[in-house]
């Protein structure tokens, strides 16, 4: 890859924001990528508003995204994916969990916007989350859905997965990671066989 990758995650505390960065940088440092990562934790207690910034690529000087220049932004959750939407570029992809929104969180009404962008992609994070065993592993279904995009393969990511996972959630975790990437490519699927 001769071009950095730049992708947002946005979330809430306690979703697993972190926890997903932490494997996907990792990962893509085993595949041989340099990855540079800013972290805000400031507010990652449960419910208070989280985000990441991932760049990766042959040679990365800067962890910083700058507004319109992000080429993936994964939403954990509907408000925040909107509260960093100006950060996608023009032909940039979204990611959006389709979670419960808690508006007293944030104090106002949530106000569907995802027309104005060109790529977004809506996940069933907590419905195939917890299909997979465990309705907190919806994070790891984000992971999976935006692995796909990136044209990656699960043998790449399972030993990252083994390391970075306690024992006993890595099979909950792992499965909700590959419904992700399954459910992603039969979007992606669906939307060459119709144009979408």
């Amino acid at each position: 890859m001769n071009t950095a990758t730049s992708i947002i995650l946005a979330g809430v505390g306690g979703k697993g924001v972190i926890t997903v960065t932490n494997v996907l940088s990792q990962g893509l440092v085993t595949l041989g990528y340099d990855v540079k990562v800013s972290e805000v934790h400031g507010m990652s207690q449960r419910g208070g508003s989280v985000h990441a910034q991932v760049r990766f690529g042959d040679k990365i000087y800067s962890p910083l995204i700058e507004m319109g220049t992000a080429d993936y932004i994964v939403g954990f959750d509907q408000i925040e994916a909107l509260r960093w939407g100006s950060f996608l570029k023009q032909d940039g992809r979204m990611l959006v969990n389709l979670a419960e929104l808690n508006e007293d969180i944030y104090k106002g009404k949530y106000d569907d916007s995802f027309s104005r962008y060109m790529h977004v992609s809506f996940v069933e994070g907590r419905a195939i989350a917890k299909e997979t065993g465990n309705v907190r592993n919806e994070n790891f279904v984000m992971l999976g859905a935006l692995l796909q995009l990136l044209g990656f393969e699960f043998a790449a990511w399972k030993s990252t997965m083994e390391k970075y996972i306690k024992k006993q959630y890595q099979e909950d975790s792992i499965l909700a990671l590959l419904r992700g990437m399954r459910d992603q490519a039969a979007m992606e699927e669906k939307e060459t066989v119709y144009e979408l």
